[in-house]
């Protein structure tokens, strides 16, 4: 009986006692990226958390930072290795001479989730572009994809865009600025979308993306050329799992409402009720960003014209 005892004790020592793990055989890349917690990083944010970019033995080190001007800043002075930001701004930095370029595909206009609506409020009375004419309108940022969305659906619905008179208000603001027609249109996109249309004041009259271009990439990740030429791997690595990730948050919205609301702080109620969520591109084709690039030059929100191929790093450009 003694000899019994001993053996099950032994047993029981040995099941609670931690086995080893086996050691990690490849140390993993670190990288910074800086990014704002918007939707559209809603790939990113899923891949960390199903070990996508750890398997692909890179370690991702968020950086948040308040918007993209300050995230492109941040790149390039080689204090993020990575960021993302809208596309506008990075034609804009790469035609003053900013050594920068695209490496993964981000946020992309998709008919089936527009996203963003050109707002006007009910007791106007503005049903098309000619409504609008020399009416003061409102964008998050002057001369970016707002501004060039809303000139585009003006100008393709009977206005004329040149008479707009464009300021800046923050998308949190808009609903409030329409109702007391301080504004006559302001370009909104979600989470502050359903709450301004929820008011019963305002509505929608399309989404001026629509304007632009059927399919076009509008945000995308970047780095400096002389950091992605030196980590070529590691680029390849990061924009082939960003791909996959996007591939499965695109298609599982749903799923993906906990941890975005964690990840922003927006509470997952106002989620749930998102009319449209971010689509992320599965690809990084010139196609892709070539119809922003000839829509920004012709409403000169950029100063000209170039070929997208110049943009995107060669080693992640899909062909």
């Amino acid at each position: 009986m003694l000899l019994r005892a001993l053996r099950l004790c032994l047993i029981l020592a040995l099941a609670v006692v931690p086995l080893p793990l086996p050691a990690q055989t490849t140390e993993l890349v670190p990288l910074r990226v800086g990014l704002t917690p918007d939707d559209d990083v809603t790939p990113l944010i899923y891949g960390i958390r199903a070990g996508l970019f750890r398997a692909a033995g890179l370690d991702i080190q968020i950086q948040r930072a308040n918007n993209g001007s300050s995230v492109a800043a941040a790149v390039v002075s080689g204090n993020y290795d990575i960021g993302k930001s809208s596309l506008v701004s990075l034609m804009n930095a790469r035609l003053k001479g900013v050594p920068i370029v695209l490496i993964a595909p981000g946020a992309t206009y998709d008919p089936k989730y527009p996203y963003t609506q050109l707002l006007v409020a009910n007791d106007t009375g503005i049903r098309s572009g000619k409504d609008l004419n020399g009416k003061t309108v409102a964008v998050a940022s002057l001369r970016d994809l707002a501004q060039l969305s809303i000139s585009c659906w003006v100008d393709a619905h009977g206005g004329d865009s040149s008479t707009l008179q464009f300021v800046e208000v923050p998308m949190s603001a808009a609903g409030a600025a329409l109702q007391e027609h301080r504004i006559y249109a302001a370009s909104v996109t979600e989470p502050f979308l359903d709450a301004a249309i929820a008011t019963g004041k305002i509505h929608g009259l399309g989404s001026g993306y629509a304007a632009i271009a059927n399919h076009f990439m509008f945000a995308g990740w970047f780095a400096t050329s002389d950091w992605a030429n030196k980590h070529v791997d590691a680029v390849k690595k990061f924009s082939a799992t960003l791909i996959k990730a996007a591939q499965y948050t695109n298609t599982h919205r749903a799923e993906t409402v906990a941890m975005m609301s964690e990840f922003t702080g927006i509470p997952a109620a106002v989620y749930e009720k998102m009319g449209q969520r971010a689509t992320n591109g599965t690809t990084l084709r010139p196609a892709d960003v070539q119809p922003l690039i000839d829509r920004a030059a012709q409403y000169k929100i950029i100063p000209a014209r170039f070929p997208a191929e110049e943009l995107i790093f060669p080693p992640v450009m899909t062909k």
